[in-house]
Formats: C-alpha cells, structure tokens, sequence
C-alpha cells in the first residue's frame, strides 16, 4: 500500500529501541521524551538486548507522566542461531541455544516473536537468524532495518519471506541505541493503542515505512558519543537451552 494512501486511522510503532540498560545510550526517560517531543509514533518498544527492565521502567514513566505514546514491554534476546525481538512480555527472559527456542518460550509466555535484521552480516554485536526465518515459527520479520548498511539486506529479508519463506508479516523498525533515530524507519498499523498494534501484527494487516538513518540523524548519534563513549554490552555468556528455561 503506497504511503499516501494511508488514512488517518493508521499510526506508527517502532519497536525495536534500545536505552541504557544495554547497549543504547539514553536512559528510557531521556528516550520516550526525546521520542514524544521529535516524532509522530503512536507506539513503541523498548528491546533492550537480554532484559525487559529498561522497557519496564519506559513503561511506568510513560505512563506516570501520561505521556501519548504507548509503550510495549520487550527485549531483543540473544540466541545461539541470531537475535530474536521479544514483544509484550512482563519479564526478562533468558538467552537460548536456539532461535525456535527462544520463539516457544515467548509463545509460551503470550508475546509475540519478531526476526530483527535477519540478514545483517556487518557485526556491531547484531546477530542475525538469516534463513531460520523460513521454518522457525515467527509472528513478523523486520524487513526494513534503519541502519544504512542494512540496504542490501533488507532487500534479501524481503526476497526471502516473500518467496522462499513462510511470508510473513513484514516491519520496519528502527534499531535506534540512540533516539534521535527513532521513527526513521518504522511500521504502519491501523488504530491506536497497542492492542490495535498486536491484533494488527497477528492479522498481518502491518506495513514497513519509513527510511534508513539520515546524515543528520548520524551526525547527532556521532556527536553523542563524543560526549559519552559508546556503551559497551557485556558479550554473551553461557546459552541456555529450552530445558534450562523451562522454568521461564
């Protein structure tokens, strides 16, 4: 569905953020409040990499301050096989020697499973499922990824679901570790809330929109770690297998 067609019933999510409990830079509050005064999303998620705190914590602040903009608690969760986005969860779950491992528990929990970049092959600490995507049971795939290096891939992510793959709902999302990035790729859905954005996501009724980083945007990222540094993550350690998490 081209952009311009979209009526004013549809909104924006970006679900797929990070803040200072992992790799981003902001705490969640310097993020939904950059994000509330600079952008037109209606929902979000916050994922950081291997806990749900952060997301938990953007959740009750947006709420406290009556904020309109949605937040959906979720973590990007580390697996032997590539990253996998977690979304509405109410806790942090651990990392996995599979990708479907990963998918049952989140299942088993009532979220939803998401494949982020699923080709990206650059590093920056990104681990991607590549062509997992065909049999593992994901809900949606992340078809436009908001990093430049991502143009080629994304074109592969979209090739394969589309014709070698089970077709999956297709997202945009931005990655943002910082912000001012955030909405610059992100995925149309029609209503609201984010009860309308999951209902949107299991009917597959979403659409990737959006762009990848702008000069400026990477300009202002830039600047930001020249006053900061760049966050480090901790690498990962042992994977749990899905006996282990049995108990998740």
């Amino acid at each position: 569905m081209p952009i311009s067609t979209f009526p004013k019933e549809w909104n924006k999510a970006d679900l797929h953020l990070h803040t200072n409990y992992s790799d981003g830079m902001m705490s969640p509050e310097e993020t939904l409040v950059t994000i509330a005064l600079e952008t037109d999303l209606r929902t979000i998620a916050i994922t950081d990499h291997d806990t749900a705190e952060g997301a938990l914590v953007a959740r009750s602040f947006a709420r406290r301050r009556g904020l309109e903009l949605e937040v959906v608690v979720g973590q990007e969760i580390t697996t032997g096989q590539g990253d996998v986005l977690a979304l509405f969860i109410d806790e942090s779950l651990p990392r996995f020697s599979t990708a479907a491992e990963a998918v049952h528990t989140v299942h088993r929990l009532g979220g939803l499973a998401i494949a982020p970049h699923p080709f990206f092959v650059w590093g920056w600490e990104m681990e991607s499922v590549h062509f997992h995507i065909r049999t593992v049971p994901f809900d949606a795939v992340e078809v436009r990824h908001g990093c430049p290096l991502s143009i080629f891939s994304n074109g592969v992510a979209r090739l394969v679901n589309r014709w070698f793959g089970q077709k999956l709902p297709e997202m945009g999302n931005s990655d943002a570790h910082i912000p001012y990035a955030a909405g610059q790729a992100f995925t149309w859905y029609r209503g609201r809330t984010s009860t309308d954005l999951r209902m949107a996501i299991e009917a597959g009724e979403i659409f990737p929109g959006g762009y990848l980083w702008t000069p400026r945007t990477i300009w202002r990222m830039a600047k930001a770690v020249r006053r900061h540094g760049w966050p480090e993550y901790p690498s990962a350690g042992n994977l749990l297998t899905d006996e282990t998490a049995k108990g998740v």
